[in-house]
């Protein structure tokens, strides 16, 4: 059986400091790494602004948390900050559940996360 991975990951630049990376699939242990590698590759190469979208992503895990909060620390590290958005309804019980909801600024749209992050900057 082949272990797939089962994530796309895009990556849009709104800037030179600021982008959006959109997600489809689950974000679970199978693929949290590689989501947290991208994102960190995004931040060494000096994107200080990230919007992750979720839309697409209908579960996500622990492991999935922990990429974003990884990610979250590195913006925060260089002056910049992630915001989440178009968050599915299991996402948001996972991020309500572990107060998460209180450390991400969680929006509908990407271009709502984008305009949110430009204003605070």
């Amino acid at each position: 059986m082949m272990n797939e991975v089962n994530i796309t990951i895009r990556t849009e630049a709104a800037t030179d400091r600021y982008a959006s990376v959109i997600l489809a699939g689950r974000l679970d242990a199978r693929n949290a790494q590689t989501v947290k590698e991208t994102l960190k590759q995004l931040i060494d190469g000096g994107t200080t602004h990230l919007v992750v979208d979720l839309a697409q992503v209908p579960f996500i895990d622990s492991a999935g948390l922990a990429a974003l909060v990884s990610a979250l620390k590195a913006t925060r590290r260089v002056g910049g900050n992630i915001s989440l958005s178009g968050v599915q309804p299991q996402a948001r019980t996972v991020f309500s559940l572990t107060m998460l909801d209180q450390v991400f600024t969680i929006h509908p749209t990407v271009e709502a996360a984008l305009d949110s992050l430009m204003a605070d900057s």
